[in-house]
Order: C-alpha cells, then structure tokens, then sequence
C-alpha cells in the first residue's frame, strides 16, 4: 500500500501508524510515514529532528500510554476514535481522529493519524464526535451553578459520572503543593466495592504519589492503564505508585489533571471498569475536566476570598470581622445557654517596647496556640491586638472555670500570661451582655496581675 501517497491526499497533518500484534496485547508502534505537514512537527528551531520513516513512535514522542492505546484500539480493533486535548507544554489544542484500514500486513495492522492543530480551543470539536456523552455530562454537571451547598452538589455529580462509566470508584483529590496538603472533595464507591473511602489512603507517603502524578503523565493530558502494557509502564517509571495500585488490586484506571486556566488544581480518577469502555470513559472525563476544572477553581476562589476576610492572618484564628458574624448568627438561637470567655495577653506592651514587634508577634503567636490546644473545635476570635475571645455553646459554669485551669497551666509552660473573664448566660440572645461582663471581669484580673507584677 502506499502509505506516503494516502497522508499527502490528506489536507490535516497526517500520518500512518503500524501495530505489531501479539497473543496478549500489542507490540511496537511505528510511524511508517508522513505528509510534509506531520514530518515538520518533528523538525523545529527549538527541537530538530530528521525523520526517518517506520521508526518506533518513541523516538519521536517518547512513551505514551494514550497514543498506544488509541493506535491499537483503531489498527487492531478496527475502531473509528476521536480525541480532543490540550496536551501539557504544547500550548495547543490537537483534535486527533484514529482511522483504521483495511490493509493488513502478516502480523501488523495500521492505522490513519490525523491531527488539526489550533491555539484556540473550539468546543464543538470537543462535543460533537461525542453527543451522547457531552448531554450528560452537561446535564449533570450543569446542576453545579446554581447550588446552594457545592460540595454536597459536586458528589452527586460524581457519582453520576462513576455510573455513566460503570466504574467501581470516582473521585476528585485536590492537591495544595504550599501547604503539602490533600483534599477528597468529592467521591463515590460502587455499593459492592471493596475499597475504603479515599481519606484512608491520605498520608505523607501517599502526598508523595500524587505528587509524582503530573511527571508520570508527562506532557499528556491524561494516563490510561487497563492492560499488561500500562501497568510494566507504570511500574518501571512509576514504581511507588505501582506498588500502591498492586496493593489495593487496582484492575484499571484512568487518571485526568484537573486545572483551571494554568493552574494545577488537583486529579479526577475512575477505577476498576470494564476495559472495553476505555476510550467512553476517555471521553466522559475529557470533557467533564473542562467544567469541573473551571467550576471548582471558581469554588476555591470564593472560599479563598472568605477566608481572607474571616481570618486573623498572625493567628489563623477567626477575625472580628467574623466574631461579629457569628454573634449575630446566634442572637437568632434562644434556648440555649452561652459561654463567654475574654481573654487579654499580659506584658504585651514590655515585650513590644523591649524585643520589638517581632517578638511581640511571636508572643500573640504562642498565645494563640494554647487556645487552640485547649478549645478544638469551638470557635476562637482575635478581637484586638492582644484580645482574644471564645464562645461556647451549651457549656456550664463549672466548665468555664476548668478552662481557665487549664489555660493558665499551659499558658505558664508556653511563656504566655492571659487575663482571662468569662461570663455564662441561659440564653444566647444575651450574648452581647455576656461580652460586656467578661470583658469587665477580664479588667478585674489584669488589675490583679499588675498588682502582684
């Protein structure tokens, strides 16, 4: 057959792909020959290559589990693919459509490559090969707008997707590379399945995994394993990722980066489905990448923007701007009694005229530390420089008093002194009472503390 002659009759950069076929799978991949358009990707300022006809794909592309896939599904299966993606660092948008041919040759089968390289994303060409997935997704997706409770929203949506790829596991990881830290937004588990929920999995070891995901993908824009191949891959590239699939009896998986805009907001998975879903399931998350990406990234700026504006900087603590907030929120909850606690730092001012603001700093710093060590949950407000308050819902006077106790003890082991006054009220309609009392039982014991320092 000749191959040059069909690829330049192609308008598209174009070429021919051959695969070897063996017992259990495929063997090598070549590109057997190219129009001009496709041998000029291989031949840049940047990047010169000479072209040299049935080479193995590799030495052009390096590995890629995506392409290998495509290529054997389209040359051996005799299956018409689509493709639409933004592969990392390319800075351009491929539209890729595999066609098989009829053409055989002893124990290798080929296929027709055809890429429309763009800069300019086009979302007709990401939904139109695929209708019937892009509706649905869209549909389900959609409901995201306009929710009033997003993460409650999101995990329905994700458990529509598990089961349009009738897949065993989905799930959404967000990754925080500043604060090396791991968020499961959202997941859903097939009744039947045998795995735990994903923050079982989360610790420094597995931060390390997700973190080795995005070179493993490489300059892809997704990693597909649902055979022989994709797994010796990963394990020779990927060899602590590998152990951890080996372990859980991972039987497939494909794997998407989740980005909004440049902006690498974590990774969107399903897991153990059936393999001749693959390329449906390819498809299904290719384009629910693009909304969830630009969904979630809009969901985390809003929380960033709310935090900001709730949250002491210095201390991590809540702010006054919330402390406001929050007293408002419970003047409409009667019936149920209120602690107050005022908490005032000693010898803020010596250390501030002393050591310098620094060390004043470092000092709120502290103090706010044994709070947090000794209130949990229960919310903590920065209300001045040196002021902090808590408030409690439901607790007795005697509990007040423990707290004080126990502020004190390790307050004195943290180098830190409180004033502390509190005050309990029946109801929390009263809570602005219940602030003005323990500030001015506070001032009794600063006024103490000055007497006796």
């Amino acid at each position: 057959m000749k191959f040059k002659e069909l690829c330049e009759s192609i308008s598209y950069t174009a070429c021919v792909i051959s695969v070897e076929k063996i017992n259990d799978g495929y063997g090598d991949i070549r590109i057997v020959d190219g129009n001009k358009k496709y041998i000029a990707t291989f031949n840049t300022p940047t990047n010169p290559k000479k072209f040299v006809p049935n080479t193995n794909y590799k030495e052009y592309l390096g590995t890629n589990l995506n392409l290998e896939s495509y290529c054997y599904r389209s040359a051996v299966k005799k299956e018409l693919l689509h493709s639409y993606a933004y592969p990392e660092n390319s800075g351009a948008w491929f539209h890729m459509i595999y066609i098989p041919l009829e053409y055989e040759e002893d124990n290798l089968a080929y296929c027709l490559y055809i890429m429309d390289i763009s800069n300019e994303f086009d979302s007709d060409k990401l939904s139109s090969a695929h209708n019937d997935i892009a509706s649905k997704v869209l549909k389900t997706t959609l409901r995201l707008s306009n929710s009033p409770d997003f993460k409650k929203t999101l995990n329905k949506v994700i458990y529509d997707i598990r089961e349009m790829c009738n897949a065993s596991f989905c799930c959404i990881l967000l990754i925080d590379e500043i604060k090396k830290e791991l968020n499961v937004i959202a997941e859903s588990r097939d009744i039947n399945s045998v795995r735990h929920e994903m923050t079982h999995y989360i610790d420094d070891d597995f931060y390390d995994i997700v973190k080795s995901w995005h070179d493993t993908i490489g300059d892809s824009d997704c990693i597909i394993i649902d055979d022989k191949t994709g797994f010796n891959y990963i394990k020779v590239k990927n060899p602590k990722w590998y152990a951890s699939l080996e372990s859980e009896k991972i039987d497939s998986l494909v794997l998407f980066r989740l980005k909004s805009g440049n902006s690498l907001l974590g990774y969107i998975w399903v897991s153990d489905f059936k393999v001749h879903d693959t390329i449906k399931i390819k498809e299904t998350l290719e384009i629910t990448t693009f909304i969830l990406g630009s969904e979630i990234g809009n969901y985390l700026l809003v929380n960033q923007l709310t935090e900001l504006s709730s949250i002491d900087l210095l201390t991590g603590l809540f702010n006054r701007n919330e402390m406001n907030n929050y007293m408002d929120r419970l003047v409409d909850k009667s019936n149920h009694s209120i602690g107050l606690m005022f908490l005032d730092i000693n010898g803020l001012k010596r250390i501030n005229d002393d050591e310098g603001h620094l060390a004043g700093d470092q000092l709120i710093k502290r103090a706010a530390n044994v709070l947090k060590s000794v209130f949990g949950d229960n919310p903590i407000f920065r209300a001045g420089g040196d002021e902090f308050v808590v408030i409690i819902v439901g607790v007795s006077k005697k509990e007040l008093e423990n707290y004080c106790s126990v502020i004190k003890e390790k307050a004195q082991k943290n180098n830190v002194s409180f004033a502390i006054g509190y005050s309990i009220k029946n109801n929390s309609n009263e809570i602005l009472n219940a602030l003005k009392e323990a500030d001015e039982n506070m001032y009794v014991d600063k006024r103490k503390y000055y007497k006796n320092n």
